[in-house]
């Protein structure tokens, strides 16, 4: 899907390309573990955690949402790629292509009728990230958006396939002034494990 905010936002504030997705072999020589909790700091790097590799490549605010008063949305970008030859991984949103097509976001108009309703529905639907703010919860919503080499083209999915490689595209609202984020994800493949994902508003992108 060609309307969403992050997707422009996040391709193009975050300099983030198809180079980048040299990650799928860049990630295999640095460190595995199959540990049941895994803390990830940005730029960090994960070549197989329960067939899951991970890049936090950035965090960045999104430029281009409308304002929120006393808050601001942040992204986080993930790179990933799934070890797996057979298993298909389910991460975010399951329906998130209803969602875009319930709140479109192809106009200036459309944005900003629609950028609240569509952040909340992708935020209910995102059960397998917790994120904590200054020590508060806070709303994210999450999905993959998969690489496609043949159309050099990114599109959105639910699921990582096997073999497959992409990104992690979470959306986060957080208050203006806030200094630490933590992103727990639990995923629906693995039984009892989590990945955390440590960053602090000192990591924000500049790009």
């Amino acid at each position: 899907m060609s309307n969403k905010i992050s997707r422009r936002s996040f391709l193009k504030v975050s300099g983030a390309s198809a180079l980048a997705l040299g990650a799928a072999s860049m990630l295999g020589g640095c460190q595995s573990s199959s540990s049941n909790s895994v803390e990830v700091k940005v730029g960090d790097k994960i070549s197989n955690w329960n067939n899951l590799a991970v890049q936090l490549t950035s965090v960045f605010t999104l430029a281009d949402a409308p304002d929120v008063p006393g808050s601001k949305y942040v992204a986080i970008l993930v790179t990933a790629v799934n070890r797996s030859k057979t298993d298909t991984m389910a991460i975010g949103a399951q329906n998130v292509l209803e969602i875009d097509a319930a709140y479109p976001l192809n106009t200036e108009e459309l944005k900003a009728a629609n950028t609240a309703p569509y952040f909340h529905a992708l935020s209910a639907s995102t059960t397998d990230f917790a994120v904590t703010v200054d020590g508060q919860t806070a709303e994210a919503g999450a999905y993959v958006a998969l690489y496609d080499s043949a159309t050099e083209t990114f599109n959105d999915s639910p699921n990582l396939p096997p073999q497959g490689s992409g990104y992690i595209e979470l959306v986060c609202m957080v208050p203006a002034d806030w200094q630490q984020m933590t992103v727990t994800y639990t995923p629906t493949f693995v039984s009892g494990k989590t990945l955390t994902f440590s960053m602090s508003a000192s990591d924000l992108s500049n790009s």
